[in-house]
């Protein structure tokens, strides 16, 4: 153990946890009227942090040559078999759905011949 390290406890030379360390960190305060000036200072430095300058040239060094490639074999990523399949599905349940429908359109017609007949 290092006897310099910040995170031993200063008066015993004991290490402290990380629960300690959090605890030591949350208890420091910020007044509340101060929150929103450094929140505003923050965001002003934040700004000149930013630089769109390199990041432009790094788009424009990329090697883009694999890239057709990379689509391609993300194309057959879901096998022709199941996409077939999948297919077959689809059409099934649209008939299905045919079947339903009808046949809730005849139970409503049965309903009302039964009013009329009773």
């Amino acid at each position: 153990e290092d006897p310099t390290d910040p995170a031993r406890d200063q008066g015993t030379g004991r290490s402290l946890s990380r629960r300690d360390e959090i605890q030591s960190i949350s208890d420091l305060s910020i007044p509340v009227d101060d929150i929103l000036k450094i929140l505003k200072e923050f965001l002003r430095d934040f700004e000149k942090l930013r630089d769109d300058g390199p990041l432009k040239e790094i788009l424009d060094i990329r090697d883009n040559s694999k890239d057709g490639e990379y689509w391609e074999a993300l194309s057959h990523v879901i096998p022709e078999r199941t996409l077939k399949l999948w297919d077959a599905l689809g059409a099934a349940l649209l008939e299905y759905h045919k079947v339903l429908t009808r046949r809730a359109e005849l139970l409503s017609e049965a309903t009302i011949l039964q009013k009329q007949n009773s």
